[in-house]
């Protein structure tokens, strides 16, 4: 397009610039929007597969981890409640 210009070949640089015809600059870049859509396909499946293998993996330890941090509340209540007295 600039070499186009530069030749002053105005109305060629602009037919190429807004021409959808094979070989052309919007013919290029929807060739390129499609390529590109591919891949962000092929992204977005295994971003889903593995956000689900996560959910999936931590699903099973869910209560595990409740019940941890529920035992470690008790135990440090349970183990500040004789050094906290000493303070009444």
């Amino acid at each position: 397009m600039h070499g186009l210009v530069a030749e002053g070949r105005e109305q060629e640089a602009v037919a190429f610039c807004i021409s959808w015809e094979p070989g052309k600059s919007n013919a290029h870049y929807g060739a390129w929007m499609k390529a590109l859509d591919e891949v962000t396909a092929i992204n977005s499946r295994a971003f889903d597969t593995a956000a689900d293998d996560g959910r999936d993996a931590l699903t099973g330890r869910l209560p595990w981890a409740v019940a941890g941090l529920i035992a470690a509340a008790v135990l440090a209540v349970l183990g500040l409640c004789p050094r906290l007295a000493r303070f009444r």
